[in-house]
């Protein structure tokens, strides 16, 4: 549209020219008194907003092949930074590629570092502990012939302290209560005469220094029951405790009668033991009996 209006104006000031000219030579039609000036001085006028429009056009079209170019190499910049940024991504890829390689051969170096440490330690713990062994044996031998060599000696001087004291209590004169006899190794009282209760026959033999019969082996107890009428009956030092319990008088220490006690078929109501012919029994027996009692040491005069 500009440039129809350019076009149209260069038209007019042309005929202007044209006829202003002819206006000097000859009669004109033209109303200008100088045409020419007048129609320059119009044509300029009226082209210099069009000018000024074409400058702005030009200068907006500089300015937008500026802008374009400007785009063009901020996308550039873009680009190479895009560009950038993936090589820093690849050479990070590759660096993580890298260190993990590392890792994985230094994980793989370790172990290996560790299983031979540990075969190491466990051959040496192996060794060590047989080494300890055989030391333990050694020691353990050493000491068992020590100990058997110590105990051969104590065994001999044992020995002969007892028959030295044997013989020296053997020499010696001691002093028996009246109606004691030696039966064996131990004195014996046996009472026919008086006849007592369990307890009272406990506490007779207690004043005489000795308490109620009870034997060490069956040698003693077959010694002891030959000395006695078969048909008489005789208290001996057992009976049953407040528990329960078949206990000596003398206290309540193991003997072999306790075990041949304990294999009797017993009541639980029998509370006491005594001899008959040749051989033991229960019984509950409240009243008087004939008795035993035992002396287990005598005075030396």
């Amino acid at each position: 549209m500009c440039w129809l209006r350019i076009y149209f104006l260069c038209l007019v000031v042309t005929f202007c020219i044209l006829f202003g000219v002819s206006h000097s030579t000859s009669d004109s039609i033209c109303v200008l008194s100088d045409a020419p000036q007048q129609c320059g001085a119009f044509c300029l006028a009226a082209l210099h907003p069009l000018y000024d429009q074409y400058s702005k056009s030009r200068q907006q079209e500089h300015s937008q092949e500026a802008m374009v170019k400007m785009i063009e190499d901020f996308r550039t910049e873009q680009k190479k930074i895009v560009n950038s940024e993936e090589a820093i991504l690849k050479i990070i890829a590759d660096s993580r590629a890298e260190q993990k390689e590392l890792v994985n051969d230094s994980q793989e170096a370790m172990v290996k570092i560790i299983a031979e440490s540990q075969a190491e330690q466990k051959e040496a713990m192996v060794k060590m502990i047989e080494d300890f062994r055989t030391e333990q044996k050694e020691l353990l031998n050493h000491y068992y012939l020590d100990v058997r060599e110590l105990l051969n000696e104590l065994a001999a001087n044992l020995t002969s302290t007892a028959r030295r004291d044997e013989s020296t209590l053997q020499s010696m004169p001691v002093t028996v209560p009246p109606g004691f006899q030696k039966i064996g190794s131990k004195y014996f009282l046996i009472e026919d005469n008086e006849w007592k209760t369990w307890t009272g026959a406990e506490e007779t033999c207690r004043e005489k220094g000795s308490h109620l019969a009870t034997f060490r082996n069956e040698d003693e107890f077959e010694a002891v029951a030959r000395r006695v009428h078969n048909e008489t009956i005789f208290w001996l030092g057992y009976r049953r405790n407040s528990k329960g319990e078949m206990v000596r008088a003398a206290g309540k220490e193991e003997s072999f009668m306790m075990r041949r006690l304990g294999e009797l078929n017993q009541n639980g109501y029998n509370e006491n033991v005594i001899l008959y012919n040749l051989s033991i029994y229960y019984t509950n027996y409240k009243f008087a009996l004939p008795f035993i009692c035992q002396l287990d040491t005598v005075q030396e005069r």
